[in-house]
């Protein structure tokens, strides 16, 4: 699975791929707490039931009719208890038609398409409208009640969508479509053959860490084949922040942007922004829409920041050996905790010793080279002599 609610480290396995995961709740309590005394009133005393609250309540203002969305003016009150610290959803009818003409635009046939965080899907209703013949099969990944309750009466009427009631930052979920046959009939794709011709995922992606840990884990499977990849080289689309395209495509010149996701991503996949000046600014088209007081903050990772659209394609050629991808895990976050640090200063960090790869770098890596301005074939070439090193540490799978 992506990530877990739970407060336990958990291991997460998909096609041979895992990844330790560690959620907020694993970091050790700093607080100090005074015991309290027990008598026997407190056992006298009956407990009072913890109340649900509305978040599985239809609210006075949600239309009977759930085939249809309500007013945009009317979704702050009806979803008011949907988390939405990390969910945005397009709100606005006619800009989910233009979204979704440009994600399955015409000459597409027989999609198979996977769905994630749709909301109460404003953008499904405009998949779903677009010519049959373009799409075969919409599943839905979608966990939140209220959510729910609008997806389900698009389900009754259109046999084409397949609702898993289930979030999207857990492999688990993925899990459930295969079990329930819902992929039995996409067809692998040779990957030198281009991208995959039926097979897509599309997705609104959690503005908090988690949408960052997500497509950093989604772009680490690539070079596996594993996950979606194994039918071939899959198109996926997201609506995301800016601030979150800015880390995976920054350039080694961008300081400020450019990190270790960056480095994964442009060796694994080619990007592309689909749509931009179309979705700002962002109230007129997304929900939730943030009110703001004169106290907060600014942040990157806030309701409100301006989103995009954008298609993500693996490469056909990739520069990451398969059997090396942990390599590449060890050196880079090893490297990268002193991204504005010359090469030749740092090398060191990888292990006792690591100096003695100056020079059989030096042809390829100037050893005055900071960290964050190395390209993505300069690491290559760093991470083979690395691996080639008889003194290299042994890097294991987490």
């Amino acid at each position: 699975m992506f990530l877990s609610r739970s407060p336990l480290n958990r291991v997460a396995r998909i096609n041979g791929f895992s990844a330790q995961i560690r959620t907020v709740s694993d970091k050790p309590s700093t607080r100090t707490s005074r015991a309290k005394r027990v008598t026997l009133e407190d056992f006298a005393q009956p407990k009072k039931k913890k109340k649900i609250g509305s978040r599985f309540e239809t609210h006075p203002d949600s239309p009977e009719d759930k085939t249809h969305l309500p007013p945009r003016d009317k979704w702050r009150q009806i979803f008011a208890w949907v988390p939405v610290n990390d969910r945005v959803s397009l709100s606005n009818p006619e800009t989910a038609n233009t979204v979704a003409e440009c994600f399955v635009p015409k000459g597409n046939t027989d999609r198979v398409i996977i769905e994630a965080f749709p909301g109460p899907g404003q953008l499904t209703r405009s998949l779903l409208a677009l010519p049959k013949e373009r799409i075969k099969k919409l599943i839905v990944l979608e966990q939140e009640p209220k959510y729910l309750d609008y997806l389900r009466p698009l389900a009754a009427l259109d046999s084409r969508l397949k609702i898993i009631p289930f979030t999207a930052l857990e492999w688990d979920t993925f899990d459930r479509v295969e079990e329930q046959g819902l992929l039995d009939d996409v067809e692998t794709s040779s990957w030198d053959d281009g991208v995959h011709p039926n097979l897509q995922f599309i997705s609104h992606l959690p503005i908090t860490v988690y949408g960052e840990q997500l497509i950093a884990q989604i772009l680490r499977l690539i070079p596996n084949r594993n996950w979606l990849f194994k039918f071939g080289r899959v198109k996926m689309n997201f609506l995301l922040s800016d601030y979150i395209w800015q880390r995976l495509t920054a350039p080694p010149e961008n300081a400020l942007m450019r990190c270790k996701l960056s480095v994964m991503a442009t060796a694994t996949a080619d990007f592309q922004t689909k749509m931009y000046d179309e979705l700002q600014p962002y109230a007129e088209h997304f929900h939730p829409i943030l009110v703001k007081k004169a106290t907060d903050k600014l942040s990157n990772r806030r309701i409100g920041v301006p989103f995009q659209a954008v298609e993500i394609t693996p490469l056909e050629k990739q520069v990451i050996n398969p059997d090396k991808l942990d390599t590449w895990d060890y050196c880079i976050r090893r490297l990268y905790v002193r991204k504005a640090t010359p090469l030749q200063q740092c090398i060191e960090d990888l292990g006792p010793g690591a100096q003695s790869l100056i020079p059989k770098l030096s042809a390829t890596i100037d050893p005055k080279t900071i960290i964050r301005d190395i390209t993505v074939d300069q690491w290559a070439s760093l991470i083979q002599e690395f691996d080639a090193w008889p003194f290299a540490p042994t890097v294991c799978s987490h």
